[in-house]
């Protein structure tokens, strides 16, 4: 408040008019009546007296407000120290009630105290607005639905969650975006280029599934052959094609055996036959799908001399599945992918 360099300065001021008229206007005195009293007082000392009384009225003024002003900085620095308890309980997933003084910073306590996973529990109307409309924002996004943030001017990194959930939102509704994501796979969050690459290989024809080839994995390419079952003959993808597929994956034992049941179902023998004997040529991992398909397809007597040149302790499973189809059970092969 600086009171006493203000005093200070008045009094400097004050002693300096007083002087000048003294010394300058007159040393005289003038008589004024008040009350039926004749006060006589030198004309310095009548021209200071106004300024004397405007220093005393400034002064508390000046004081009060500035008392004041102390008040409001106490309660809000109190009111922040609350806030950052508010968000220490709130790291610590444990929010807790606060009673804030200040209202301006109320509306943002109360998102505090009612924690930062769940907002439904956050009265909107008592918040900030600039929060409020983060708030909503969130809410939608968690609802499934799409905000365009770029017209909000709001820029999110790209590994943010809500970010992530937006566009996985965007592909729900409009699957049609996948290729633009794809395109553009360095400005997404690996979790969104992977859903854009599952919902892609849906319905994309041979040339476009070569074209990302990089982006599928494992999961993608069963996903891809779960769907395939939907498409038309003519539009089924070339088992070439879904050979290099695996083959750049370098898929495990249970992988190739996953693979084998949902090809079976979609190709000739003739070509998963041909397919996993290449296979097997460069992954010995692929000798269990490769059984499994020669079983699928009843071609027991390959199977057995196929097992004939294993180990005595190797692919058990095959070896009791085979000796009960001699005893004449008759069990589905799926029995054998129940180790994956």
């Amino acid at each position: 408040m600086h009171l006493k360099r203000y005093t200070l300065a008045s009094l400097i001021l004050i002693a300096a008019v007083g002087f000048y008229v003294y010394k300058t206007v007159s040393p005289g005195n003038y008589t004024l009546e008040l009350l039926g009293i004749n006060i006589s007082l030198p004309i310095a000392v009548w021209v200071i007296i106004p300024m004397i009384l405007l220093y005393l009225a400034s002064f508390f003024h000046i004081l009060y407000f500035g008392f004041k002003d102390y008040l409001r900085r106490k309660r809000i620095a109190r009111d922040i120290d609350k806030l950052a308890d508010a968000l220490f309980w709130d790291i610590l997933k444990s929010p807790k009630k606060h009673n804030y003084t200040d209202k301006e910073i109320r509306k943002i306590g109360v998102v505090l105290d009612n924690g930062c996973d769940d907002f439904t529990k956050v009265d909107k109307k008592k918040c900030h607005e600039h929060i409020r409309d983060a708030i909503d924002l969130i809410v939608a996004i968690g609802h499934g639905e799409y905000v365009d943030l770029k017209k909000l001017k709001i820029s999110l990194d790209k590994s943010n969650p809500y970010q992530i959930r937006n566009w996985l939102n965007l592909l729900a509704h409009e699957p049609q975006k996948a290729e633009e994501i794809l395109k553009k796979s360095e400005s997404y969050d690996p979790k969104v280029v992977h859903a854009a690459i599952r919902i892609f290989v849906e319905s994309a024809n041979t040339q476009q599934i070569e074209k990302y080839a990089d982006f599928i994995d494992i999961d993608v390419l069963n996903h891809m052959l779960d769907t395939l079952q939907n498409r038309d003959e003519k539009d089924k993808i070339p088992l070439a094609t879904i050979e290099k597929l695996i083959e750049r994956n370098h898929p495990g034992d249970c992988d190739y055996l996953g693979i084998a049941r949902k090809l079976s179902k979609l190709y000739t023998p003739h070509e998963i036959l041909a397919l996993f004997e290449k296979l097997i040529r460069h992954d010995d991992k692929a000798f269990k799908a490769y059984l499994y398909v020669l079983i699928e397809f009843e071609m027991l007597d390959k199977a057995n001399e196929l097992l004939q040149d294993t180990q005595r302790g190797e692919y058990l499973d095959f070896k009791a599945f085979l000796d009960l189809r001699k005893a004449g059970k008759h069990y589905p092969a799926e029995l054998l992918l129940r180790q994956c």
